[in-house]
């Protein structure tokens, strides 16, 4: 699994969507009331339950279709492996739409306009990711 093209996917998807979203709202409002919070992606990623439990439902596929492979011939194990990477990114497209999904109900209850991937803020921002996770996990 390649995870660090993943992580930075991830990066650039989720700075991408917050910014988009939280632009909608921040024309519409007052400019002197936007909260612009940054957030470790990654950091998130990886303690999150959705996360946690795409990785370990790909391990037990992993390890049952290597077992299943074992006396199969080679187009078969290449054929097994691209299935196993196609549903590796159905995993991580799943967990990573349940961490979007958290992060911006947590934004809006506290309300923060602007949640961006601290990797893509140079300057500025309140780092909240101890609060997500804080919340992720009493949830």
């Amino acid at each position: 699994m390649a995870a660090k093209p993943f992580k930075i996917l991830c990066i650039c998807l989720t700075a991408a969507f917050f910014t988009a979203a939280g632009a909608v709202g921040a024309f519409a409002g007052d400019a002197e009331n936007i909260e612009i919070v940054t957030v470790n992606t990654n950091e998130i990623m990886q303690n999150h339950p959705a996360f946690k439990e795409a990785q370990q439902t790909l391990r037990g596929e992993a390890q049952k279709m290597q077992q299943q492979m074992q006396n199969k011939g080679r187009q078969e194990q290449q054929a097994a492996q691209q299935q196993l990477q196609q549903r590796s990114r159905e995993l991580q497209q799943n967990a990573m739409d349940d961490v979007r999904a958290d992060i911006q109900e947590i934004a809006k209850e506290k309300g923060y306009n602007y949640v961006m991937d601290e990797n893509a803020l140079i300057s500025g921002g309140k780092d909240v990711t101890d609060e997500i996770l804080e919340e992720i996990k009493t949830d």
